[in-house]
Formats: structure tokens, sequence, C-alpha cells
């Protein structure tokens, strides 16, 4: 048996402790009542403490666990937020940030305009830089010179629709696993699901061009296509539905 901080953080050393074992070693600290740890673009420690005892149970950690799975947030609150059924509600956990802004997330605060904007924006110029190069990379798959209208200007309007959703599909490849990782999953599923998310909005903008120039008897492409997309998709979707419906801890 190790007994001892120093002991215990040898014996740790070697391992990769999850959150659930990190949640562990916070309550082992007498000022912590209650704690969660959620990994998402950082590692954050929520605890119910005075907040003059921040600095104690960071050192305390310190002592217990490697450098590399430290959390590099220890925030204080008032109280963990639970579900009706009684379970730690990660969603409604505000995001810590900087002295001076507003807090993110969590029912109480929602995302800030600055990061709302920031999406959009992003959506917008990376949607348009997909719109702008399409023929360039796909010479004529969008040519609607013999399509009469109504029709062109409904096939114009799906062009627009998946560059747009590229656009998104970026924004959430940059800055959308942290929101996930607050639903309260484990780290490995958060992770694909964020990914499967990205895929499900990136995919239609080089899928549907492709497809656009592909001989419909062209097997071999056909079949690369398939493969490269349609299944991939399903399994994105798959996955989305194994974290929506996977419990919380």
């Amino acid at each position: 048996m190790i007994d001892g901080p120093s002991g215990l953080a040898a014996g740790l050393t070697g391992a990769a402790l999850t959150e659930g074992e990190l949640e562990q070693r916070l309550r082992g600290h007498p000022a912590v009542t209650e704690c969660v740890v959620v990994e998402g673009e950082q590692l954050i420690a929520y605890i119910v403490a005075d907040e003059k005892d921040r600095e104690r149970v960071t050192e305390f950690l310190t002592e217990l666990v490697p450098r590399r799975r430290l959390p590099e947030v220890v925030a204080v609150v008032p109280a963990l937020p639970r579900t009706p059924e009684g379970e730690i509600d990660v969603a409604a956990l505000p995001l810590p940030v900087a002295e001076g802004q507003r807090p993110a997330g969590g029912k109480g605060g929602g995302a800030t305009a600055g990061s709302g904007s920031m999406v959009v924006g992003g959506t917008l110029l990376f949607g348009f830089l997909a719109f702008s190069t399409t023929n360039v990379f796909w010479p004529y798959s969008t040519d609607l010179s013999g399509v009469p209208l109504p029709w062109a200007a409904l096939f114009f309007g799906l062009y627009l629709f998946e560059c747009a959703s590229f656009g998104l599909g970026v924004m959430v490849l940059l800055r959308g696993r942290s929101a996930l990782a607050r639903r309260g999953r484990s780290a490995p599923l958060t992770t694909a699901a964020w990914l499967a998310l990205a895929w499900l909005l990136l995919a239609w903008w080089p899928q549907d061009n492709f497809y656009r120039l592909a001989a419909k008897t062209d097997w071999p492409q056909q079949a690369a296509l398939v493969y490269g997309f349609n299944v991939t998709l399903m399994i994105a979707a798959a996955v989305l539905v194994a974290f929506v419906t996977d419990r919380r801890r």
C-alpha cells in the first residue's frame, strides 16, 4: 500500500488518470465538499469550497497528480447544478473566463455575443472560400447554363447551402469540442462525437461535387464515393446517437 501524498503521486506517475479518478483525489481535501472534472479544450476542476481555499486545493493536487493531468483551471462554485434525476448537470456549469469577461455557457450565462459573432463570421468566411474555389477543384460541377428556371435557382441555392454547411463544419472543428465536453460524456466519446458532427457538416460540399462529375457507370469511383462519404456519414450519425443516449457520469 502507498501511503502519503508523495508516495501516491509516485505510484500514479505512469498512469493515465481519468476524470473520475481526479475527482476522487479532490474529494480527499477537507475543504472540498463536492467536485466534478470536465475535459474539453481545457481540463477544468469545479469544486464546492471557499474561494480562499482554491490555492490550497491546487497545491494539494500538485502533490497527488502527474503534471500532465493537472487541471488547467480549478474553479470554485457555490454548488454543482443537478438534473431532476439528481445527477450533476455538467452542461449548466459556467466556463471559467478571464476577469472582466462575461461567463460563457451554462444555463445562467449562455454563449457570449463575441463568441456567437465569431462562429457566424467564421462560417461566412469559410463558406465563401468554399463557394469561390468550387470550380477550381471541380471544374464545371456547378455549371447551370443548360438548366432552365426555376430549377437553376433551386440548384444554386443547394450550392450555397453546401458551402455554408462546410463553413459551419470548419468552425465546429475549430471550436466545437469544448461545448460537447460540457455534456459530461467520456473523453473518447466526446472526441468521436465532435469529429462526427464536424464531418456531417463538412462532407456535403466535396461529396456532391465529386458525385456530379462522376460517371454513373464508373463503378470504382462510385464505390469509392459511397464508402468515402455515404458510409462514413452513416457512421458519424451513429456516433452522435451514441453520444446523445450515453448516460452522464
